[in-house]
């Protein structure tokens, strides 16, 4: 009986560590709204390779990974929670579209940026 444990608890184990949870923008948001209630941004820098890019903040820069979503341009306006880290739901309102990112880390100077964008960016 014991034996049976065993393999369910192996083989349960691996198939939940198969799960992943995608989080996407959510739909049918009002941008106006939106833009409100977020805090206004601009891109300072986009690694279009890595897609990770830094913002400019009223308290500094922000590093931005991307997850997936599409990759902003410099001096792209961004509307997000950036003084908070963790993912984010972002809008781009010069290119008008929602995507998800992860602040890494905020409240930089340039520089502190630049090395963390180039350590999460290898």
């Amino acid at each position: 009986m014991s034996k049976r444990l065993g393999v369910f608890i192996v083989v349960t184990t691996v198939f939940l560590a198969g799960c992943t949870k995608t989080d996407l923008p959510p739909q049918n948001l009002d941008p106006n709204e939106w833009m409100q209630t977020r805090q206004r941004s601009e891109v300072a820098y986009a690694d279009y390779f890595s897609g990770n890019y830094i913002v400019q903040t009223p308290q500094g820069f922000a590093v931005v990974e991307n997850w997936g979503g599409v990759v902003p341009r410099d001096f792209d306006v961004l509307y997000a929670h950036f003084q908070f880290m963790g993912m984010q739901t972002i809008y781009n309102r010069t290119r008008n579209y929602f995507t998800t990112g992860r602040v890494v880390a905020n409240w930089l100077t340039w520089g502190e940026a630049w090395n963390i964008l180039d350590m999460i960016s290898r």
